[in-house]
Formats: structure tokens, C-alpha cells, sequence
């Protein structure tokens, strides 16, 4: 081959080329941008992981790189949170498989800066993708292709919803993906576009299973548009087998990513659930709002802006007559229905898997800015030429501008920014016949224009959802105080070091340590369950945790040290004596009989150490204490000033420690040496379901053996019948020193697993392990046939019989056997399909290849 040759070879390929790039660059320049007009991290002082970026991405983050580099645990479990929970789900939910890698490459200090570039990456490959799509749909303007794909990468979705969550840019780059991969299948019809469409699919839905969900859904709406929308030409039966295989390449690529999707399936099932959640639509006029640009409305509301000019070209697309009509009545039917489908329950409920999340709705919208994209490309690909084409759109979008004026979702950028992009796209449609230095300049200045949009409404959008939603400061000298502070201290897997909740409830992977924090979508009901059982406080409907520092506790689940954080700010750690995480009992299991948390404690620890006495009130006028089936009630007098104080009292031995649980008592607690303390503030939503409280120490009872509560009450409150339990210190010490031979088991744990090594005994025991009883643990003895073990008061429990020395215990997440068994079939299907395929490429004729060369092709 001459040289010329391939020189023109790779010009045409950099033509081909150099839009998706220049749209990725674009659409992720847009957004560093916005950082820098905000002055947010990582370009000033502002903080910028909002809400769950701050609280659960950034912490699993962490972790992960933790897990890569060897240091912790493995994709299957998580030694560090909740006192050992399974962690697959948290992955597939939270940290994704498409970019999350390259947290490797940075120091675990700068987890931060890994989580922006993730957005910045995700923005600029979503935008990348939508335009390749779109120059393999219609050839056209190739400065369009690019203004439009950074439109979708940096869409008012994008930016109000997912930059904080930076899990669904998964669902935004799989959208234009599928719907590229599903127009190659029906073009080519070519062997490799079937192998190759399957590993991709299974990718994205590796990545995020909830939104790329969604984009497989828009995807698949969008192939049934485009076969509607073909001419007479091309026949049904090519039609449907090109749908047959679409189907069959995106079904096989997400059956081989069943080995991960099953275990996160049934981690979902398994979890804390939150309560039902009814979804009401919002007005129409709230919704169309959402289409101009630098509208903010985060989790009420969809994201559907696609910038000014985008816009307008999706508003041309319905009139524009160089468009086939078959085409322009199947897109435009398309979008407006798929538009509704956001605000009916019964497609709302389809959109979200049949679970309507308890916080934005609208999750899917990013669907809907995709296919205003595709249209708005269509239109001006095909040529806005005439007058009607280019006015329409124009009145259109000013009729919307002045309706949702003061709409409460519309920013300043949103009254300043449309009328500029507005006029200069009609200057541009009016320079259409100019001359070519003409249409180039107005063209330039467009381009600049839109990106300067893009940019300032995405600075809008974080200013205005950051008043809203609380942030959390980056990795700081805080945090790596906090972290060697944990280290000094670590002495796992024999005991668990707690680093507390300093800067978020998900400081175990965080920071580090072994504590029982632990904030999750995926926390398993059992963990939950257990936990507030033991006296646990919570918030998130049960799905984040809230440590009661309670001896008892720290007995069982062996937390040796923890950080605590005194008023003056200095950070120390705290030590006691506990026994291990492993520990030999007796086979049969002493069982408490005192209620509430109190008893639960003792049957964990198997050993008597409260005393649970019988409360009465205290003698005052103003409050009412009654204690009636089981209740008790406390209750102003009529005619009392709130909030009243009232007083429960209870006969203890002196020196015992008073701990008050009532999880669901909105008030405060009069603590020796602090004041009154808020046991649950009356702002949480559902008392008790939202948010519950943990039990409190509020003293030590006096020489007169009496245990005196003071809480302060605004209206009639029920509290538990037994809200006061008095802890014997020294019955404590003894059940510690009965779990704490100096000969005790030698233990060693692995990714998700661990071994134990116990001295030979000659009567059958039972090998305890300070955690949380779930499914998907198997124990062998000896080497023997592995089972599930047993669950005592909550806790993994191996019956051992006389002379057992070994023990051997892994977790493996349910559904796991039966994720492979379809993976592999799936693998095996592809590469059988592929053999039939190349065998029968093989054995064409090629008077059939010139038959089915002259079969007529989809128009491109």
C-alpha cells in the first residue's frame, strides 16, 4: 500500500473520529468549569461531596482501594462496617466496575480527587458515546454532533442527580451505548456485532444494574422507533429479525453478567426496607420547567434540560418536513409518550423495577434528554430550511421561557441564558446562506456560547441544590489524625478497633477499623434487625446505624478501642477490656429473661450483668406517669407549661450503671455531666421508623439504691415498659474474664473467610464469633462437610464436638451458584453462536453474498 494511501487512510479515520473526542473533551471541560467558577473542590476551598457522595460513595471508595491493594476483605465481605457485612451489594450499588479501577492509581488520601475525576470521565464518555451514536444515525454538521452529544454528557440530569452519585453516570454512558451497539446489529447484521454486543452489555450492567436498567429500556424503545420508523423498503421480516437480534446479543450480555447481578438481586431482597413509597406526580407546568437550562429541582423534579439549542432543534424536529413523515410521527410520538411515562404510576413503577424509591422519582430522565438529543440531531442533520421549521421551535421555547418564569426550579442562568442562545441561533439559521466565513464565525460563536451555558448552568445547579443538601469537607489532616489514631491501635482480627462517626456513619471503610457504623441501601434486614435489638440507635429507615457505646456491646462484639472525640476537640482513644472476636462456650446456650435490649445483651454475651427493675413515676403534678399493658405512658397534666420534666424512678444496687432505651421517645435525657441531651429531636420524620435513638448511659446510682431518670416531654408519650436497666460493672468483668483464656483460639481471617485454631477439649462446645448471624455463611469442623451454622442471640455459632481442633468458616453471597451456572451457559450460547455464525460465513456462496449484498439496508 502507498504512502498516500495511508495517509488518507488515517485523515479519514480522524475525521471519523474527532467528534465523540471533541464532545467527551467538551462535556468534561464543562464541568471542571463549573468547579472552578464554584470554587469547589478540587479548585478552592468548597466542599462538593453532597450528600451520599460524601457519606456512602467516597467511604466505599476507599474501601475498594483497600480491597485492591490487599489491605482488607474482598468483593464478597466487609470485615470493617456494621461488625462484618457482606459488601457485593455495595459495589454493584455504589462503586460500579467501568471506572472505579483507577482509584488505584491515586494515594487512598485522595479518594476525593478519584471521585471527581469519575464524574469528569463519565460526563465525557456519555457525551462521547451519544455522539458517535449520532453520526452513525444521520450523517451531518459534525460541530453539531459535538455541541449536541456535550449537551446530553452534561444534561441537567447529569449534573443535579447523578453527579452526587456518581454510580448512575453508568446508566447516562450505557444509554447511547446500547442504543450505538443495537444499530450496528440491525445495519450489519455482521458476525462480529453480535459477539462483540453481549461483553459490552455485560459491562455497563456491571457497572450499575438500577440505571443501566433504565438505559436498556430507552435503548430498546429507541430500536422499535427506528424499525417503525423505516421506509417501505425495508420489509418486516428484516425488521424483526434485526429485533430478534438485538434481543438475543443484549439478553446473552446480561445473562453473562449473572454472576454478579444474582447476588446483588438477592442482597436488594434482603435488605432494610424503607416504607412504601406513593408517587405523586407533579404539575405540568413544574415538569416542562425542568427543560430549561440551569433548573435545579434535585429529587423532586426531572433533569431534563438539554441546553437552549438542542432544545429548539427538538422542538423543529415535529415540523420539519425534510424528515420522512413515518419517521417524524414515530419520534415524535415516541418522545411526548415516553415524556408521560414519567409521570404515570404504572410506567413510573416499570421505570423502577416496581420499587418507587422513597426520594427522586425521576430517575430515569435522563432517558428523555437522550431521545430530545436524537430528535433535535435528526431535524438539523436533515436541514432546517424553512421558515415555519426554524419559527416554531422559537416560539415555543419563549412561550415556555415566560410560563415558568417564576417557577421555582428556574435560576438566574435560566432567565439570562435562553433569550442570548435563542437569538444566536437564529442568527446562525439567518447566516446559513451567508458566506462561508460568515457561516464559520457565527458557528464559532454558537459553539462557544453553548459550552459557556453548559458550564454556568452546571455551576447554577450545584449552587443552588448545595442550600438543599448538606456537603461533606475532602480528606484533610482531620482525617489522617483520625486514621493513625485507628492504626495505632489495631490488633485485628483478634479484636475490632471502632473509629466512630467522626466525619460520616460509614467511617469504618473510611477511615478504618472494625466498628459497627455502617450506611447502606443494601445493610441487610438481619444486621439491621440484630443491631437495634442490641440497643442500637438508626436513621434512614434502619439503614445507617448509630453506635450506643455500650460496654455490654463492645463485650460481645470485642471493640477493644475507639476513637472518641471529648468537647475540646482532641481526638483520643479509649481501651477495655473485652473478650475477642472468637470465643469457646458451652454448648447449650443461656438465654436471658429480662426484656428489651438488656435481655438481648446478656444472651449475646451469655452471662447476667443488669438488673431490669420495675419503673415508677416520679411524685409531680405537672406529668402523669401510668404504666398500662405494657406501655408506659407519660402524659402533661392539663393545664401543665411544655415541656414538662418528669421523673422515673427505679431501685438499683448502688454503684450500678442507669441506661435509659427508648428508641422511639422524642424529648431529652438529663445525663450526669452533660445536661439534657435530645434522645430523638421532634424535626425526624415518622418517629421510630425514620430514626430511632440508642440507649443512653445517664448516670450511676447512689448509696440510697435508687436509679433516677429525668426526661422532658412536650405531649403524651409512650415509652417502652422497661426503659431503665442497671448495669453491674463487676458482673461485666467477670463474664469477660469466663470468655478470655489466656489459651484461647489463634484465628486468621481472609477475604471472606477465616480460621480457627482451638485448643482440644474434651466435652463439645460451641465456637462463638462476635458477629452478626446472615445468610451465606458455611462452617466446617475438622475438614469435615461444611453447614450452616448455628445462630445464637444473633451470633455465628459452630457447635464443636470433644477434641475439635480446627474450624474453618466462609461467606459466600446467596445466589452466587446459580449467577455462575447462568453466566457460564450464557458464555457457552455466545460461543456457540459465534462458531454457527463463522461456519456458516464460511460455507456462503458468493452468489448468496451478492443476494444478500443487494438486499436493501435501513436508511442511514
Amino acid at each position: 500500500m502507498r504512502a498516500d494511501d495511508v495517509s488518507r487512510g488515517v485523515a479519514a479515520r480522524l475525521r471519523r473520529q474527532w467528534p465523540p473526542l471533541a464532545a467527551a473533551v467538551a462535556a468534561g471541560l464543562t464541568f471542571v468549569v463549573s468547579g472552578i467558577i464554584r470554587h469547589t473542590y478540587p479548585f478552592g476551598d468548597g466542599p462538593r461531596s453532597t450528600n451520599d457522595l460524601g457519606q456512602q460513595v467516597i467511604p466505599m471508595y476507599a474501601h475498594y482501594r483497600d480491597i485492591l491493594t490487599g489491605h482488607g476483605g474482598d468483593l464478597f465481605f466487609n470485615w470493617s462496617s456494621g461488625l462484618g457485612v457482606p459488601f457485593l451489594g455495595d459495589f454493584m450499588a455504589y462503586v460500579g466496575s467501568t471506572l472505579s479501577w483507577i482509584t488505584v492509581i491515586f494515594p487512598r488520601d485522595r479518594v476525593d480527587l478519584v471521585l471527581f475525576l469519575v464524574d469528569v470521565l463519565a460526563i465525557a464518555l456519555a457525551a462521547g458515546a451519544m455522539t458517535a451514536y449520532l453520526r452513525y444515525l444521520r450523517p451531518g454538521p459534525a460541530w453539531l454532533a459535538v455541541v449536541a452529544g456535550m449537551s446530553y454528557g452534561a444534561c441537567g440530569w447529569a449534573i443535579d442527580d447523578a453527579a452526587y452519585m456518581s454510580v448512575w453516570l453508568n446508566g447516562l454512558v450505557a444509554f447511547p451505548v446500547i442504543c450505538l451497539l443495537c444499530e450496528w446489529i440491525l445495519r450489519r447484521r455482521s458476525t462480529a456485532a453480535l459477539m462483540v454486543t453481549p461483553l459490552v452489555v455485560a459491562l455497563l450492567w456491571t457497572s450499575h444494574f438500577y440505571t443501566v436498567y433504565m438505559a436498556t429500556i430507552g435503548a430498546a424503545i429507541v430500536v422499535v422507533t427506528r424499525l417503525l420508523g423505516y421506509g417501505a423498503t425495508v420489509s418486516w421480516r428484516h425488521r424483526l429479525t434485526g429485533a430478534v437480534r438485538c434481543i438475543v446479543a443484549v439478553g446473552l450480555g446480561i445473562a453473562l453478567a449473572a454472576p454478579l447481578l444474582l447476588p446483588t438481586f438477592d442482597a436488594v431482597r434482603a435488605a432494610r426496607p424503607s416504607p412504601d413509597a406513593v408517587f405523586r406526580p407533579i404539575g405540568s407546568l413544574v415538569f416542562l420547567a425542568r427543560l430549561m437550562p440551569g433548573s435545579e429541582g434535585v429529587g423532586t423534579t426531572p433533569g431534563l434540560a438539554v441546553g437552549t439549542v438542542v432544545l429548539l432543534l427538538a422542538l423543529s424536529f415535529p415540523f420539519n418536513r425534510q424528515v420522512p413523515a413515518r419517521e417524524r410521527i414515530a419520534w415524535t410520538a415516541t418522545v411526548v409518550l415516553t415524556m408521560l411515562s414519567l409521570q404515570i404510576p404504572i410506567t413510573h413503577e416499570i421505570w423502577h423495577g416496581f420499587d418507587t424509591p422513597n426520594g427522586s422519582p425521576y430517575r430515569q430522565a435522563f432517558i428523555v434528554a437522550g431521545m430530545l438529543v436524537i430528535v433535535g440531531w435528526m431535524s438539523a442533520a436533515a436541514g432546517v430550511r424553512t421558515v415555519l421549521t426554524a419559527v416554531a421551535p422559537v416560539g415555543a421555547v419563549l412561550l415556555l421561557y415566560v410560563e415558568t418564569w417564576h417557577v421555582r426550579s428556574t435560576t438566574t442562568v435560566s432567565h439570562r441564558a435562553v433569550p442570548v442562545l435563542v437569538v444566536l441561533a437564529v442568527g446562525v439559521w439567518l447566516a446559513s446562506r451567508s458566506p462561508s466565513w460568515v457561516r464559520r464565525g457565527a458557528v464559532a460563536v454558537l459553539v462557544v456560547a453553548v459550552f459557556a451555558e453548559v458550564s454556568v448552568s452546571s455551576a447554577a445547579i450545584d449552587a443552588r441544590r448545595s442550600k438543599i443538601l448538606s456537603a461533606k469537607a475532602p480528606w484533610g489532616d482531620e482525617h489522617t489524625a483520625l486514621r493513625s489514631l485507628v492504626e495505632s491501635a489495631a490488633d485485628w482480627p483478634t479484636y475490632r478497633t471502632a473509629p466512630g462517626a467522626q466525619q460520616t456513619v460509614n467511617d469504618p471503610m473510611l477511615i478504618g477499623g472494625q466498628g459497627p457504623q455502617y450506611y447502606s441501601s443494601t445493610m441487610p434486614d438481619l444486621v439491621s434487625r440484630q443491631l437495634l435489638s442490641l440497643g442500637f440507635g438508626y436513621s434512614s429507615y434502619g439503614r445507617a446505624t448509630v453506635d450506643p457505646r455500650n460496654p455490654v456491646v463492645d463485650a460481645v462484639f470485642a471493640v477493644r478501642s475507639r476513637v472518641v472525640v471529648p468537647p475540646s476537640g482532641n481526638a483520643r482513644l479509649e481501651r477495655s477490656d473485652v473478650p475477642p472476636l472468637v470465643t469457646v462456650r458451652p454448648a447449650t446456650a443461656w438465654v436471658s429473661g429480662d426484656p428489651g435490649p438488656f435481655g438481648t445483651q446478656e444472651s449475646a454475651l451469655g452471662a447476667d450483668v443488669y438488673t431490669v427493675p420495675k419503673v415508677r413515676g416520679g411524685r409531680d403534678r405537672a406529668v402523669n406517669v401510668s404504666d398500662r399493658r405494657g406501655t408506659l405512658t407519660v402524659a402533661p397534666a392539663p393545664g401543665a407549661g411544655r415541656p414538662v420534666e418528669a421523673r422515673l424512678l427505679a431501685s438499683c444496687t448502688p454503684g450500678s450503671e442507669i441506661w435509659f432505651a427508648a428508641p422511639d421517645f422524642v424529648g431529652a435525657v438529663m445525663v450526669a455531666g452533660r445536661g439534657w441531651v435530645t434522645n430523638l429531636p421532634s424535626a425526624v420524620k415518622s418517629p421510630g421508623l425514620y430514626a430511632g435513638a440508642p440507649m443512653l448511659r445517664v448516670g450511676t446510682v447512689g448509696a440510697e439504691g435508687v436509679a433516677a431518670v429525668l426526661i422532658r416531654v412536650s405531649t403524651r408519650t409512650d415509652l417502652p415498659a422497661a426503659p431503665i436497666g442497671c448495669l453491674h460493672p463487676e458482673r461485666l468483668d467477670a463474664a469477660v474474664r469466663s470468655l478470655s483464656p489466656a489459651d484461647g483460639p489463634a484465628v486468621k481471617v481472609t477475604g471472606h473467610g477465616l480460621t480457627i485454631r482451638l485448643r482440644p477439649s474434651g466435652t463439645a462446645n460451641s465456637v462463638v464469633l462476635g458477629m452478626i448471624w446472615i445468610d451465606g455463611w458455611r462452617c466446617s469442623v475438622d475438614g469435615g462437610a461444611g453447614r450452616t451454622p448455628d445462630n445464637r442471640a444473633g451470633l455465628i455459632a459452630i457447635p464443636t464436638p470433644a477434641g475439635a481442633s480446627d474450624v474453618s468458616c466462609s461467606y459466600h453471597p446467596p445466589g452466587l451458584g446459580q449467577g455462575l451456572a447462568i453466566g457460564a451457559a450464557a458464555a457457552l450460547c455466545l460461543l456457540l453462536l459465534g462458531a454457527v455464525l463463522a461456519l456458516g460465513g464460511a460455507l456462503l456462496t458468493p452468489s448468496w453474498r451478492g443476494a444478500r449484498a443487494r438486499r436493501p439496508r435501513p436508511r442511514a
